[in-house]
């Protein structure tokens, strides 16, 4: 099977521990959608966190390939979701929005961390 990858600016790890499960989606549109950004599940980016199903693992250029994993449960380093992907909403509204998920502020990404 050939695979093709495209580089949109890096890998960014938003997880702040290993355990975690995420559901496969498509992001819809033409833009590139940066990890750690809430997603509907209608693909579409929600930078308030309002209607979002889950954040995003990984940076995703839909022209080269939709498809993506949506984070919704586990640790995220909110501060690095919302630096990298331009997310606006607050990490407590994002708990109201996305119960399962713990969002953290305060730390680094270790992923050998458990939390």
């Amino acid at each position: 099977m050939k695979m093709k990858t495209t580089s949109v600016g890096g890998t960014v790890e938003i997880l702040a521990s290993k355990d975690f499960q995420a559901i496969p989606a498509k992001i819809t549109g033409a833009e590139v959608v940066k990890a750690g950004m809430p997603v509907t599940l209608a693909g579409a980016a929600a930078a308030a966190g309002t209607g979002a199903a889950g954040i995003l693992l990984y940076d995703v250029d839909p022209t080269a390939n939709p498809n993506c994993a949506l984070v919704v449960e586990g640790v995220v380093d909110w501060a690095k979701c919302k630096e990298h992907s331009g997310a606006t909403a607050t990490a407590a509204a994002m708990k109201e929005i996305l119960p399962a998920i713990t969002f953290r502020e305060n730390i680094g990404v270790n992923a050998d961390d458990t939390v």
